[in-house]
């Protein structure tokens, strides 16, 4: 195979850790697999989950993908110790992709993510060391609604001017949906080349024999993420809630936290006791590792993902999908971004209305009671999978994206 390029990732969250994490370990396999030379340097520490997933080693390897941190491992958790690392995250990048430029072992700087004062720093990096510069761009948020000065509008601010007025300077862009795409469009003065990359996974790592039910008499539905409103838990546990008096044989599974902060565990229980269910038909994990994600996702025998209407639906691609068609099991979705682009209602997934809770419970009681229903969408939805999301089978396009 011929040499491909010297290629160095600035990411904040790898090689595990949450759905940025999975996806960035799989885009740099992919490269790796296209004999690309691919290094990542994670700047600031990092903040997962009460150290969750978090690797205490400075350098380390995924297969022949190298990864290191530059400064902190760990996110500080006193003022001092924070301000210190955004100072090393914005610096210790450019001086450690200036050595790389004099070995002459650098060709293009690809950058997941960045907000608006890392941008400027990534910028400044490509013009002194005349590289080129890649941004890849997973989702739009929404702006908070707040009347006052806060810390989330700070970030929102942050990232606004960031994918507004600083991104449209790299060469090139990765993006997860045509909203991100064509928002891009708009931005750049000129055209520039843009690839769609909806998702990636690794299909072999749900390929796990021996995987009781997570109750052995009971149909249970799962969901994986952060379990917040945006992401449609509220809108899960409503419509289980009425599915789960016509069918008290089910049980709902949802597995996941927000990862910086205090758990939301608590009042998504007293949520759920105000939709009058009964709370023992309902199981929250919390955060949990990486290595029990797949058992945990292949105990249930329906998995759903219920997101509502809004710009973070609609320019974002959920990651957890791939993981979900993964696992050969039957999922229900809300029609929001470009679901309804990829999928056929009733062919690879049950389409259900997002905010519509009649909608999903009718889609969970089709996957229920029509078992050659159920085999069929979790056969085309692993094809769908497999042929789209298979992080193997899109190394060429990406890598030929990238290297042209």
């Amino acid at each position: 195979m011929v040499g491909q390029k010297k290629i160095v990732l600035i990411t904040n969250n790898f090689p595990y850790g949450g759905a940025s994490a999975n996806l960035m370990r799989y885009f740099t396999l992919a490269l790796a697999t296209q004999n690309n030379d691919i290094e990542v340097i994670i700047p600031t520490g990092s903040y997962y989950g009460n150290k969750i997933d978090v690797n205490e080693s400075r350098c380390g390897k995924i297969e022949s993908v190298k990864y290191r941190h530059l400064g902190f491992i760990e996110h500080p958790k006193n003022y001092f110790g924070k301000f210190f690392d955004i100072i090393l995250g914005l610096t210790l990048p450019f001086f450690f992709l200036l050595h790389k430029t004099i070995k002459n072992h650098l060709d293009i700087i690809i950058v997941y993510n960045p907000y608006m004062i890392s941008m400027i720093s990534y910028l400044i990096t490509k013009f002194i060391l005349r590289k080129k510069l890649l941004v890849i761009l997973p989702e739009f948020y929404e702006k908070p609604k707040s009347k006052f000065i806060s810390l989330s509008l700070i970030k929102w601010y942050r990232f606004y001017i960031s994918i507004k007025y600083l991104v449209r300077y790299a060469d090139k862009f990765i993006v997860l949906s045509s909203y991100l795409q064509q928002y891009l469009n708009k931005r750049l003065k000129t055209s520039k080349e843009i690839l769609i990359m909806p998702n990636l996974t690794d299909p072999k790592r749900f390929e796990i024999n021996g995987i009781k039910p997570f109750r052995p008499n009971n149909i249970t539905i799962g969901y994986i993420g952060n379990p917040t409103k945006k992401d449609g838990v509220l809108d899960l546990i409503k419509s289980f809630s009425i599915l789960n008096t016509k069918y008290p044989d089910t049980h709902l599974l949802i597995i996941g936290d927000i990862t910086n902060g205090n758990s939301i565990v608590p009042d998504l229980k007293k949520y759920a006791l105000e939709t009058g269910v009964n709370i023992d038909c309902i199981t929250f994990t919390g955060l949990q590792s990486h290595m029990v994600i797949p058992q945990l996702l292949l105990s249930c025998q329906v998995l759903a993902l219920t997101r509502p209407n809004g710009i973070s639906a609609e320019a974002g691609f959920p990651t957890k999908l791939g993981e979900y068609f993964s696992c050969k099991k039957p999922v229900l979705i809300t029609k929001v971004g470009d679901i309804p682009k990829y999928f056929k209602n009733e062919e690879q997934v049950i389409l259900a209305e997002p905010e519509n809770i009649e909608s999903m419970v009718a889609g969970f009681e089709k996957i229920i009671k029509d078992k050659k229903l159920s085999e069929k969408l979790s056969l085309n939805g692993y094809n769908w999978m497999d042929e789209n999301l298979n992080y193997i089978k899109q190394s060429k396009r990406i890598s030929d994206f990238i290297n042209n």
